[in-house]
């Protein structure tokens, strides 16, 4: 037998061994972790009877308070039947795409990306506690991993292979000749459980729920997505399945996105100046903006999906300004559908774990909600020379009915902790003030109020202190209204 002895000259190595075994050691106690599925099972319980009971139901079945306003509809857990998954059609998931899943989330629907809120084992509780809801997990296996061959170039030759292969397979029957005919037969086919199925624009890379890289939309086409009319086109030979693949991508005029804003934290930064309403004003300029991801609660076409978000505060008062892209501006003077913004704030809770639901709270979990109206006094600038079209009646246009009767801002207070508890506050404790302005195809919307107010239903802004906050926007041109709109997730604000 031969001993090797380490001589000093090959300390580096030394060390590189030394490294090994404490990563080995970390990566045991790891899988020591994940292979006790007792606790597991239980850690997970506790995350979903916390996060996800709002939209599944406490029995897995899809029926959460949430689910009445969301469309696509949340998965059905009691049927073992999972759309996102690496294994052949029908075959139950492995634990990593159940993990994938959780942690991306869903692009298009209301289900977030868990992956910036939650740990690695907090993610695999959670995977492992959705298993208990179906009886397949303990009657069957999940079967092997669908393999997914090399590309080949993207060239000419095979878009034009996968256009024909395109028509051969009459995709256009659903997604249009073009793959445009977003929401065509929404509301017309179903899925698996009755649910009606949304049918998305394939240009948008960034509404692609499984991924919309090459391989993603590969293991899409030979996996297909179960419980959906979309099939899986196994019968395909590879080359075929890489030309569909390009052709798909080549029809893309919409990127996906890198996620906004993954620490959610926002900063509103200290300004001596007095704070003014107008959303041009000269104070916003140098501030810190943030970038908001934001997902349609129900889903429609061409979605608002980033909101710009600033903030300043002086000794006494704190703003927000809000900022979206709008190609058109809905407001009360010509239309019956306003466009629409809010920020929500937690009353009592600052940490986002201990938060709660951001669908308009929870019992004993009240949230406190600005919310902006484009009523008449809003200025929305038409023509080249940019004069604001502005009306001073207060009457709506289609129904008679007074906009804003509490005060003469855009804005009013609300308070609710869940679904059908919203309440607007008295007059005298409606303090937020408000103002919009829409020009060159965006909006720019400015909240302001004191930092510290007598009500025990508003939100109180201490420097260092953190604060939960959220937004939601609503299109008028996409006829939003109530709980149809666009909402954000929990983020983090501090006063620097």
């Amino acid at each position: 037998m031969c001993l090797s002895l380490v001589s000093p000259s090959s300390g580096g190595e030394s060390r590189k061994v030394e490294k090994m075994i404490e990563a080995s050691e970390s990566q045991t106690g790891k899988e020591s972790l994940l292979g006790n599925s007792g606790a597991l099972v239980k850690r997970g319980k506790a995350l979903y009877h916390k996060f996800c009971i709002h939209c599944h139901g406490a029995k897995g079945n899809g029926r959460g308070k949430a689910s009445y306003y969301l469309f696509p509809k949340p998965r059905n857990l009691n049927l073992g039947i999972f759309k996102f998954h690496s294994t052949r059609t029908n075959a139950l998931p492995l634990n990593e795409d159940l993990y994938q899943t959780i942690q991306n989330g869903i692009p298009g629907t209301a289900m977030p990306a868990w992956g910036d809120i939650f740990s690695e084992e907090e993610i695999h509780s959670l995977a492992e506690f959705i298993k208990t809801f179906s009886r397949r997990f303990s009657m069957e296996s999940p079967d092997h991993k669908m393999p997914v061959s090399l590309e080949p170039p993207f060239d000419k030759l095979s878009i034009a292979n996968g256009r024909i292969m395109y028509r051969q397979l009459r995709c256009g029957g659903c997604h249009g000749n073009e793959g445009d005919s977003e929401d065509r037969l929404s509301g017309s086919i179903q899925e698996f459980g009755g649910n009606l199925s949304f049918v998305y624009d394939l240009r948008r890379a960034d509404q692609y729920k499984a991924g919309a890289t090459g391989p993603d939309i590969y293991r899409t086409l030979i996996t297909g997505l179960d419980g959906s009319p979309m099939n899986a086109y196994e019968y395909l030979s590879d080359g075929e399945r890489w030309d569909l693949v390009h052709y798909l991508q080549s029809l893309f005029v919409i990127q996906a996105s890198k996620p906004a804003l993954t620490d959610r934290q926002i900063y509103s930064q200290t300004i001596e100046k007095e704070i003014d309403l107008k959303p041009d004003s000269p104070i916003w300029n140098g501030v810190a903006s943030f970038e908001i991801n934001l997902t349609p609660v129900r889903a429609r076409k061409n979605p608002i999906t980033r909101l710009t978000v600033q903030s300043v505060h002086n000794d006494k008062e704190i703003a927000f300004r809000l900022e979206w892209e709008d190609p058109k501006p809905n407001g009360a003077v010509n239309d019956t559908y306003l466009d629409q913004s809010a920020v929500q704030f937690a009353l009592n809770q600052d940490n986002i774990l201990e938060g709660p639901f951001f669908g308009m709270g929870e019992r004993n979990k009240p949230v406190n909600i600005w919310h902006w109206r484009a009523d008449v006094r809003q200025r929305i600038y038409n023509g080249e020379n940019l004069k604001p079209n502005r009306s001073h009646s207060i009457l709506h246009p289609s129904s008679g009915l007074l906009l804003n009767p509490f005060t003469e801002s855009s804005v009013e207070e609300i308070n609710s902790e869940g679904f059908g508890s919203l309440s607007i506050q008295p007059v005298e404790d409606q303090q937020v003030k408000g103002m919009g302005q829409w020009k060159n195809g965006r909006w720019s919307v400015v909240f302001s109020r004191d930092k510290k107010t007598t009500s025990r239903w508003d939100i109180k802004f201490l420097n260092g202190k953190p604060v939960l906050l959220a937004f939601a926007l609503w299109d008028g041109d996409n006829k939003d209204k109530n709980a149809n709109k666009m909402v954000s997730f929990w983020n983090i604000l501090t006063l620097k």
